[in-house]
């Protein structure tokens, strides 16, 4: 399928709030493939507690190239586990500054639909997780960012199923695809 035809939809939101799970059961769902968060990868081999903007730099890279890579591997959907959105809140919080490449890159990437997931499920600790920010100040910096921009966006609330369902009904609403 041409490039340009690939409809992509971004999940964001803070951590441990079902992002990655999502991401695998819409690409599941729709029959194609999903870009996985960069940074999970990148913080297996480096330290998440001692980490700089040049490292959010990298990630940022690393995850435009992943996307790049399974763009050209999708069928109609492109999903994406985390964008550069999510990159520039972790730089205002821990930085307190964004870098410019990821504010430039950011005005040329294009996602048809952003879907925000929210904070009503529990969080779960992992290797990785850091609950270093407030999840849910962290879920109002997502809204704000996106409804500043005018990108089209929903809010996916629940549990595992109903999440994953309100996510279709958004998805098939918008493209004019009968729900399942």
């Amino acid at each position: 399928m041409e490039q340009n035809s690939i409809i992509k939809i971004a999940v964001v939101g803070p951590e441990s709030t079902g992002k990655t799970w999502l991401c695998e059961a819409l690409a599941k769902h729709y029959q194609t493939v999903w870009v996985p968060e960069y940074a999970r990868e990148y913080f297996n081999q480096s330290d998440i507690y001692n980490y700089t903007l040049s490292d959010l730099e990298l990630i940022a890279r690393k995850q435009i190239e992943s996307e790049n890579e399974l763009l050209i591997k999708a069928n109609r959907f492109l999903f994406c586990d985390t964008t550069l959105i999510t990159l520039k809140i972790w730089a205002d919080l821990e930085f307190n500054t964004t870098l410019a490449s990821i504010e430039e890159e950011l005005v040329k990437r294009h996602y048809d639909l952003y879907l925000i997931t929210n904070t009503d499920i529990p969080w779960h600790k992992d290797e990785q997780r850091q609950n270093k920010f407030n999840r849910n100040r962290i879920f109002e910096m997502n809204l704000e960012l996106l409804a500043k921009s005018q990108i089209p966006h929903a809010i996916i609330s629940g549990k595992e199923e109903l999440r994953l369902y309100s996510a279709i009904e958004q998805i098939d609403n918008k493209w004019n695809k009968q729900v399942d």
